[in-house]
């Protein structure tokens, strides 16, 4: 046996056993390297400030997780301390009220409704029910809030060593592959560069659209900041992202006797939010970051086909979604490209 193919049969041994270590943190894993190929730019900025390793590789973790990771755990937390305050009794008090309200507001209108029982429909609701199914709910939240959390620490950790170790295996697969050094370079640029416009578009959007947001939130009332973060989550949801967010406020100002501040409410976040700032400020951040992130000797990627594996990517593989839909996208058309000049077909 020439050493060659016992060692290549050595690695497929010692790869099955590592592989079978690592399973648990497959998952985390992939998302860390995606995330370093998506801030590569960032990390590389922090490199040519220092010459030493560690500082811009816990430099640029440190800065995800304030930008990234912050946010989210900061919601948890206070929706932990919200349900805590949570007084049941006067939400079973305010559920019968609301039921009493509208029995009699079908009563007034029964004409309205035709021939249909509209009053055997509410008197079925169950307070309590709905209360169980409320807290159930929350519990079920618990439990993916702290998984979401342990995969948070563990992608950080793995990010850190990604940035770490990133130059060193990227040399070394450009080694071991049997393409040009110039073609596996071409690859990962791209790759690197259609996930940077990706990730940085969606965290800019997501904190400008979540600012104006929470200033309308805090103006009546409302916590500015939480609800800010979450219209910045929430618009990563296509189409109903934003009326998620909107509608519960509106609907909650109404039944506060504010019928004003519901429509405001609601006018403000159609018109400057979704309207102005969505259609018209958002896909010029996005031009800006495309212009930074991207050189013209790379792909260049439709942005609707981008706006596609992202929705598909958050279907099939739930919030890390919008991360691995474009990476799949990026790396399929990359190597698209270069299939036809490794085959040498003609043009």
């Amino acid at each position: 046996m020439k050493p060659i193919h016992f060692l290549g049969l050595l690695l497929l041994v010692v790869g099955y056993f590592l592989y079978q270590v690592f399973y648990p943190y497959i998952s985390p894993i992939t998302i860390a390297i995606l995330l370093a190929l998506a801030t590569f730019k960032i990390h590389l900025f922090f490199a040519h400030k220092f010459s030493s390793r560690f500082i811009p590789s816990l430099l640029s973790t440190l800065l995800l997780a304030i930008i990234f990771f912050a946010p989210i755990i900061y919601i948890i937390t206070n929706a932990a301390t919200f349900v805590t305050k949570i007084d049941f009794s006067l939400m079973v008090e305010s559920f019968e009220h609301l039921k009493q309200w509208l029995a009699e507001f079908l009563a007034e209108h029964k004409t309205f409704f035709g021939g249909v029982d509209m009053q055997s429909f509410t008197a079925k609701i169950d307070a309590n029910s709905i209360i169980n199914s409320i807290v159930q709910t929350a519990t079920f939240l618990g439990k993916k809030s702290a998984i979401f959390l342990k995969d948070t620490v563990l992608i950080l950790i793995f990010y850190f060593f990604a940035n770490f170790y990133g130059k060193d295996l990227l040399l070394y697969f450009q080694k071991i592959i049997p393409l040009k050094k110039e073609d596996s370079k071409t690859i990962f640029e791209n790759l690197a560069g259609v996930l940077g416009v990706v990730f940085n578009s969606i965290i800019a959007t997501a904190i400008f659209e979540g600012f104006l947001f929470g200033i309308i939130a805090q103006i009546y009332g409302y916590n500015g900041l939480v609800f800010g973060i979450l219209y910045g989550f929430a618009s990563l949801i296509p189409v109903i992202g934003g009326i998620i967010m909107w509608l519960p406020l509106s609907i909650d100002r109404y039944f506060h006797d504010d019928t004003s501040g519901a429509i405001v409410i609601a006018l403000y976040s159609i018109i400057v939010i979704s309207i102005i700032a969505d259609t018209f400020i958002k896909p010029i951040i996005i031009k800006y970051i495309d212009d930074v992130m991207i050189e013209e000797s790379h792909v260049k990627i439709n942005e609707l086909l981008i706006f596609f594996s992202i929705v598909a990517g958050l279907s099939s593989y739930g919030f890390w979604g919008m991360i691995i839909g474009p990476a799949v996208v990026a790396l399929t058309i990359s190597l698209l490209n270069l299939y036809p000049k490794l085959a040498q077909f003609k043009e």
